[in-house]
């Protein structure tokens, strides 16, 4: 089971290689961003909605209750998948920003602090043990204003991009 996810992070980090045989790298590091986009709403559209059909089946109850309990086997690899992808995403946002830092203005970094804030929420959240600290980051992490804030940027971010 853990060779698929080393084999799909494997042809993940292949993604940008094409870019870097264009021309001066410009277009490359622009495509690391788009890398972080489109990693970012692979891995995090089909969590959840995973999650919230697995909560409307619980709520709803009777029947559906067997659905969710169907459903639970695959809570683990939605979320490993969940955490590599969103990494990988990440990291090559990071890059791109990195790369780009004399381009930086306050959208760019408004965005880089909450992919921060989300990706040490979520990883706490994921690798921590204490109750109280788990509470907070799934508080946190899971917040609908601060995924409604990621978009908003995002969006800003690549209408407001220097061409």
């Amino acid at each position: 089971m853990k060779n698929k996810y080393f084999l799909l992070v494997f042809f993940l980090f292949l993604i940008p290689l094409p870019a870097f045989a264009d021309d001066d790298g410009e277009d490359a590091i622009e495509d690391l961003g788009w890398v972080a986009i489109g990693a970012g709403v692979i891995a995090t559209v089909p969590f959840i909605v995973f999650v919230k059909v697995r909560k409307f089946a619980v709520k709803t109850g009777s029947s559906t209750v067997q659905i969710a309990r169907q459903m639970a086997p695959a809570y683990k690899p939605i979320l490993n998948f969940h955490i590599i992808v969103n990494s990988i995403g990440y990291f090559s946002g990071m890059l791109h920003g990195l790369l780009l830092s004399s381009n930086l203005e306050s959208i760019s970094l408004s965005l880089a602090l909450v992919m921060t804030m989300l990706m040490i929420s979520g990883v706490l959240l994921r690798y921590t043990s204490s109750r109280n600290a788990k509470m907070f980051n799934k508080l946190l992490h899971g917040q609908f204003g601060l995924v409604i804030l990621l978009v908003s940027l995002i969006l800003l971010h690549v209408l407001t991009a220097d061409d």
